[in-house]
């Protein structure tokens, strides 16, 4: 699937800036929601500076070598880039390619040979990389040791690193030393690069293609002048409901559904280690703040005739946080990992248990923590007229 065209046709996803390759949903954007978390992960991973991160907008400068390193990073799936899709082929189930190479876009079509070439390999996400271990019986990012000197590595050198990370995350599920990416060092003569304006399709850019993108990207950029509603040069979320982002149940569940496809390539059973731990107190009443506001939907309150409890998806949860923080009563803890010992379960946990009972005023249902016959707003109610109306209302606390 191309995700450019995926995106063009989900009304979530917007362009950061007219003429760049970087798609945003502020809805799954963990600074942007209501209550957010200080994320500013792909501000921190921009080598170039292009993205600002502001209290109610996300911004891409021209600087902006679309790169990917910021999508790559952010823990919500909020950013994608484009020309990255060439990754994850759909294959058919259980079928793996025998050897993958992946290259940079700048390197010329006919030194990377059958390498799938992406605009930079910084912008691998580490999802995608244990996705592409998972379909892959060997996996060769190749360094041509320009990254020093590219404006998109900032000095850096990031494939290293990224192959290093995804070692010490899966190393534990049990695949040989061969199913990990290698990092293959190929130093080539910096003179062979291509610049870094190429086409998605990795080839470079003519002189009237170029010349053409040039007066299309003028037009489009008055456009956007004229029309600041069609294009906008920062995208803007306004907090209204509270509700979980489909974006970023989709991105921790696919992270999940390919951590499983690997544990079952190995026999061995995949570890809660790989997704956080919440625990509750007996002080919880179920105010239901925290399910409200957890950006993926990780924390639900599910009733019954006879009961309420909170229940727990590890699969979704960010580990953002916001639960605990928002919690009236400080009852939630929050583990970045789970247990290592302990074998991961797809399904739901059920945090707490209370009984419900109808309230004889209102006969509305609610949660009975004190062996009260009367629901919290209507003690609230009989409260208040007591203190205006005298001892008549004195029933408040029955």
């Amino acid at each position: 699937m191309n995700i450019s065209t995926s995106i063009k046709f989900d009304a979530r996803f917007k362009r950061l800036a007219t003429t760049q390759p970087l798609w945003f949903c502020a809805d799954a954007c963990l600074k942007l929601r209501p209550g957010g978390v200080g994320c500013e992960t792909c501000r921190e991973a921009c080598p170039v500076q292009a993205i600002r991160v502001e209290a109610d907008r996300v911004e891409l400068t021209p600087d902006c070598t679309g790169c990917g390193q910021c999508a790559a990073v952010c823990p919500s799936g909020a950013l994608l880039g484009e020309g990255f899709d060439v990754l994850l082929p759909p294959l058919p189930s259980g079928e793996t390619v025998a050897m993958l190479h992946l290259e940079c876009l700048r390197v010329p079509r006919e030194l990377a040979g059958n390498a799938r070439q992406v605009p930079c390999l910084g912008g691998i996400s580490q999802s995608t990389l244990i996705g592409l271990v998972a379909r892959s019986s060997v996996i060769t990012l190749i360094d041509r040791g320009w990254c020093t000197t590219c404006p998109s590595a900032a000095g850096k050198a990031p494939i290293k690193a990224l192959a290093d990370t995804v070692h010490m995350l899966i190393k534990d599920v049990g695949l040989p030393n061969e199913r990990f990416p290698q990092v293959l060092y190929m130093p080539t003569q910096r003179n062979l690069a291509l610049p870094m304006t190429v086409l998605t399709d990795g080839t470079p850019v003519s002189r009237r293609a170029f010349f053409g993108a040039l007066l299309k990207q003028t037009a489009e950029a008055a456009a956007a002048i004229r029309s600041p509603d069609i294009s906008r040069l920062a995208v803007k979320t306004t907090r209204g409901a509270l509700s979980a982002s489909p974006v970023i149940r989709y991105a921790r569940k696919r992270r999940a559904s390919i951590l499983m496809e690997l544990a079952g390539q190995t026999g061995k059973m995949l570890s809660a280690k790989f997704f956080p731990d919440i625990s509750v107190s007996e002080s919880c009443i179920l105010h239901g703040v925290c399910s409200a506001v957890c950006p993926s939907g990780a924390l639900t309150v599910i009733r019954n005739e006879a009961s309420a409890g909170l229940h727990f998806d590890p699969e979704l949860c960010l580990a953002c946080g916001l639960c605990v923080r928002h919690c009236p009563t400080g009852s939630l803890s929050l583990l970045p990992f789970g247990d290592i010992s302990t074998p991961h379960s797809p399904d739901e946990k059920q945090l707490n248990s209370l009984r419900l009972c109808d309230c004889i005023i209102c006969v509305k249902s609610f949660i009975n923590h004190n062996n009260n016959d009367i629901c919290p707003a209507c003690r609230s109610n009989n409260k208040m007229a007591a203190t205006l109306f005298g001892t008549s209302f004195a029933n408040a606390d029955q």
